[in-house]
């Protein structure tokens, strides 16, 4: 696998665990229409099936580097908002990759802030949202509990709910931030969002299909029976 990448240390490595997991910001395409389930296999397939060479491209580009710019500030706003001191800032510059324990090959995900106590456990995260069309954080200032978010944000609600999962957190701050409101009491929005147990644990079992789905597309590629990561890269080295 090449190391040609340009992010420095930490953010390429990030890259390499993420790929050809399944992880928390794309895991709502697990729980969509069987076609979005079956592209996210298919997807995931082809990445353990190549070669990770240069960065992925990734999607809406342009958001994300207006999210990356004002994250940190939404993350110091934040804990100055909710006095939540005590959380870590862990996102794109130094980003951290939390491994599925029960799909540790598989599956993982990226916090944005936890709460990281002695021993590396986490109890408690964060999820900063800077929207780049200001329409969004606009329409979410009118949101009052987790199941707006559910409602109208699932790809998040996916994403905080797996990160609940991955890190066994007690719960994560939904937070979405925007410095152009002119108004300052109106530049961040901050939700509270507890386990959502019956969610996880279909998420999980979706994931835990996903996963032998990938497996058994990669069977076929290769004409060969494989399983698990383990396997194939046992497959590879005896090749």
């Amino acid at each position: 696998m090449s190391n040609y990448f340009d992010g420095g240390k930490e953010f390429d490595e990030w890259l390499v665990r993420r790929w050809a997991r399944f992880t928390s910001s794309t895991n709502y395409k697990a729980i969509g229409t069987a076609g979005s389930f079956d592209t996210y296999v298919e997807e995931k397939a082809i990445e353990l099936c190549t070669n990770l060479w240069e960065r992925p491209e990734l999607e809406f580009v342009s958001s994300l580097l207006w999210g990356k710019v004002y994250e940190q500030p939404a993350a110091e706003r934040y804990m100055k908002e909710s006095k939540n001191y005590s959380m870590s800032y862990i996102g794109r510059e130094q980003p951290m990759f939390y491994i599925d324990k029960t799909m540790p090959d598989d599956c993982g995900g990226s916090p944005d802030m936890a709460n990281i106590l002695d021993g590396g456990t986490i109890d408690y995260l964060c999820e900063i949202k800077c929207p780049k069309n200001p329409a969004y954080h606009f329409k979410r200032l009118a949101w009052t509990s987790q199941f707006d978010i559910k409602e109208k944000y699932i790809q998040c609600y996916t994403q905080m709910q797996d990160l609940i999962r991955v890190t066994g957190a007690f719960g994560c701050d939904f937070v979405s931030f925007d410095e152009r409101q002119i108004a300052k009491s109106k530049q961040i929005k901050i939700i509270e969002v507890k386990p959502d147990r019956k969610f996880i644990d279909n998420l999980e079992i979706k994931l835990h299909t996903a996963v032998r789905e990938k497996y058994k597309l990669i069977s076929k590629h290769m004409g060969a029976e494989i399983k698990s990561k383990a396997e194939w890269m046992g497959y590879l080295n005896a090749a």
